[in-house]
């Protein structure tokens, strides 16, 4: 007796368009897709150890948007992608270990073509609410919960 096996072929994951969907600046860099910073896309680097509190802050605002961990020879971080709608606050305004990530920046971005890639999406990017929250409601999110300023509120 033969028995014959129906094997469905797995779907490969759906490809996102980073370019045409959000309009994003991508390009392929040694492998890699890479989104560029500038042109009114901005990107915020917060150490992993504020980032839960961040997010939730992020979340009550209404203003969650796509965001990244990724690891650096630092360790690792959670990049919030921005509207880059106003000027970048100097360093010494922001709390530690959060940074405004200059134009030029290259992040890398998630693939279906490399699945293992380095960064992995926390908040994936929607089709349906291809907006991005703004630097200054980003900004003031993190505000509200840096250390500095709940070591100020006790």
């Amino acid at each position: 007796m033969r028995v014959e096996q129906h094997v469905v072929p797995q779907q490969p994951a759906p490809r996102v368009d980073y370019r045409g969907a959000f309009g994003w600046p991508v390009h392929w860099h040694e492998g890699g897709l890479r989104l560029v910073t500038g042109s009114g896309i901005g990107a915020v680097a917060v150490p992993k150890s504020l980032s839960d509190r961040v997010l939730e802050s992020v979340a009550r605002q209404g203003c969650a948007g796509p965001t990244l961990n990724v690891p650096t020879k630092h360790g690792m971080i959670v990049v919030l992608l921005v509207d880059a709608d106003v000027l970048a606050p100097g360093e010494t305004e922001l709390p530690p270990g959060v940074r405004v990530l200059t134009a030029g920046t290259a992040i890398p971005l998630p693939t279906e073509q490399r699945p293992n890639e380095i960064a992995r999406w926390v908040i994936p990017p929607d089709t349906s609410q291809r907006w991005l929250p703004s630097l200054a409601a980003v900004l003031t999110s993190i505000h509200t919960v840096s250390p500095a300023r709940l070591a100020a509120a006790v």
